[in-house]
């Protein structure tokens, strides 16, 4: 045991140096003491540095996420064994897992992270008096935000905050329930907000910041260790984890905390982009153009973001065929996620789906409205526009060119469905969402993806104050500044936005009928981004059957046909797919199996997820 555990420092160790060795400053001979790291202020943020190793790992998440839930069908779907293939079809399991295994990686995190935080208040040679405290402050958010990515994927975890001694009897390890580790989430956020905070990045005061400079985009901050800990109290409290043994946080306490998140944010200069682009035709409304304008990590544009950023060439990987140079439709939208997208005057739109979807039930207020299942892309929530093409969309923003997606579409415009091609939708509708409409290969402009915004803050209070409050009860603050709000003034507040009306008042007489505006608000608000794959998990919706609105069974498409007479189109659903991956065990990733096996043989016990293969 000593042996595996002498090797694992070492590794550790050599890992730190490698990743950081110009800070660090090493000898030509390549040795350098231990105690010197502690004693050299470059060498100590030369550490740090290796801290935030991993967080990379987690910032990168892809549009193929909405691919693994009913938002969308992947256009790898054309053979057996292509990993979307197998996902649907129910074949995953430890052995063959197809998504991102972050097991390792964040625990490569935490170890640097408990390293530091031991041995830096005895570290020396700090260039101003709040460095120490400050970069203390972020190893602990680094920490928080490493054991919340763990937690979110394989739910209870080993919890460690003390660097492992030669002579760890890893044998006594267990896995800790979930809000034990929401527990040390808190508190390591907790201690790191209470170190001074700059509020300005020109500062003299380094601190925890609150903004940040052009050369500190993916820093650690306030506004993010607020966020963390409004996810994780949300975790907490959603069914999938809620009655876990002696779990004493309720929806109150994610109200409070939720609350607390967003009120911080909020009254230290974030704010919902509202910015419209500088010439009109670039983006349909502020919403879009959010997606379409780079992250400034000092807010001077983008006020919004709270961390993480990455671009993506939707014009290539998941663009129209019509396009020069595409190489893939890269995932279709679904037909379930167009139907959450209300009329524009806030009606829903389905009321029960019937015969896998093909045929459902409309709400009379959307028919009253003016809905029409053989006219259906006309007075819809506007950012419906914003995030699909679908058949007679407009092409670019400033003609008259539309998108033709239907069966009998002239071949050198077409865009229709196919069954194969991967250039080509599977479902009648391509993503817009990103898409800057004159992206090119010549003159790539497309946007990027966030992995944490302001918006979610509001839905995440929204959600918490619905169950603990009902709807329209106004929930007071206790930061100073802030504004009481309900669930209500929330979700309206994300909506009006993007020019959505508010919420209907027959959605929010009560917390069971207006659960279900929040949620499809989350789904619509957040598509294509990486959360609605993590929802559907925390809230046990993932097994739900053919019926429900939320739905993983069943993946329906829109197929049009054009009348060659008058012009007019048929509009006809189909079923794209029909999945097997909303088993039980899909909650949760399974553990990678050289560490089942492993744990396995020093413990005895089987520490795999339910429903994955058992150690060997």
């Amino acid at each position: 045991m000593k042996k595996y555990v002498i090797i694992l420092f070492a590794i550790l160790f050599t890992g730190a140096l490698n990743s950081c060795k110009d800070a660090l400053d090493l000898p030509d001979d390549g040795r350098i003491s231990y105690e010197s790291i502690w004693a050299d202020r470059n060498r100590t943020m030369g550490y740090l540095n290796a801290c935030y190793g991993n967080v990379g790992v987690v910032t990168n998440e892809s549009l193929e996420y909405s691919a693994y839930t009913s938002d969308a069908q992947s256009v790898q779907d054309n053979t057996a064994t292509s990993a979307p293939m197998r996902w649907y079809t129910g074949i995953i399991g430890a052995n063959n897992w197809i998504l991102q295994n972050i097991w390792s990686s964040m625990y490569n995190g935490i170890r640097y992270c408990n390293v530091f935080i031991n041995e830096l208040p005895n570290a020396t040679a700090f260039a101003q008096p709040d460095e120490k405290e400050s970069w203390l402050a972020q190893a602990k958010c680094l920490r928080a935000l490493y054991y919340y990515y763990l937690i979110r994927n394989y739910g209870p975890v080993v919890l460690s905050t003390e660097p492992f001694a030669f002579d760890h009897n890893f044998s006594a390890d267990s896995r800790t329930p979930v809000w034990q580790i929401v527990q040390q989430i808190l508190k390591d956020t907790e201690e790191a907000l209470a170190a001074a905070g700059a509020e300005d990045v020109s500062a003299t005061s380094i601190g925890f910041r609150w903004a940040l400079g052009d050369n500190y985009g993916n820093m650690m901050h306030r506004a993010l260790a607020y966020a963390i800990r409004s996810r994780a109290i949300l975790l907490a409290v959603s069914p999938l984890h809620a009655n876990e043994e002696g779990n004493p946080y309720t929806w109150e306490d994610a109200a409070k905390i939720t609350k607390e998140a967003l009120d911080q944010c909020l009254t230290h200069g974030y704010e919902l982009f509202k910015s419209l682009p500088l010439i009109p035709t670039d983006a349909y409304n502020a919403y879009d153009n959010y997606f379409l304008t780079s992250y400034d990590w000092n807010r001077t544009k983008d006020k919004e973001t709270i961390h993480g950023s990455f671009g993506v060439s939707i014009w290539d990987a998941y663009g129209l065929p019509t396009t020069d140079k595409q190489s893939s439709a890269g995932i279709s939208p679904s037909q379930e996620l167009v139907d959450c997208y209300e009329t524009a005057d806030g009606c829903a739109i389905i009321k029960q789906y019937n015969e896998n979807h093909l045929r459902p039930t409309f709400t009379d207020e959307a028919l009253a409205s003016g809905y029409d299942d053989q006219n259906p892309y006309v007075n819809r929530d506007p950012r419906f526009y914003s995030t699909f093409y679908y058949n007679g969309a407009l092409r670019h923003w400033d003609d008259t060119e539309t998108v033709a997606i239907y069966d009998n579409a002239p071949e050198e415009e077409s865009c229709a469905i196919h069954e194969t091609l991967q250039q080509y939708t599977r479902t009648g509708y391509y993503i817009r969402k990103y898409n800057k409409h004159n992206s090119s290969y010549e003159r790539p402009a497309d946007g990027q993806i966030r992995m944490i915004r302001l918006a979610e803050l509001y839905l995440n209070f929204a959600e918490a104050a619905n169950e603990a409050y009902g709807p329209t009860y106004v929930v007071a603050s206790d930061v100073s500044g802030s504004t009481a709000m309900s669930a209500v003034d929330a979700v309206n507040i994300v909506r009006n936005r993007a020019d959505m009306c508010d919420v209907r008042s027959q959605y929010t007489t009560d917390a069971d009928t207006f659960r279900p505006r929040i949620r499809n608000e989350r789904r619509v608000e957040f598509a294509f981004e990486p959360i609605y794959f993590y929802d559907i998990r925390r809230w046990k919706t993932l097994t739900n059957g053919p019926t429900e609105q939320f739905s993983e069974t069943i993946v329906t498409g829109m197929r049009a046909t054009k009348n060659e007479v008058d012009g007019s189109f048929k509009y006809t659903r189909f079923v794209v797919s029909e999945r097997l991956c909303n088993q039980e065990k899909y909650l949760l990733y399974p553990l990678p199996t050289n560490e089942v096996n492993k744990m396995f043989s020093l413990t005895g016990t089987n520490w795999q997820n339910p429903g994955y293969e058992s150690p060997e």
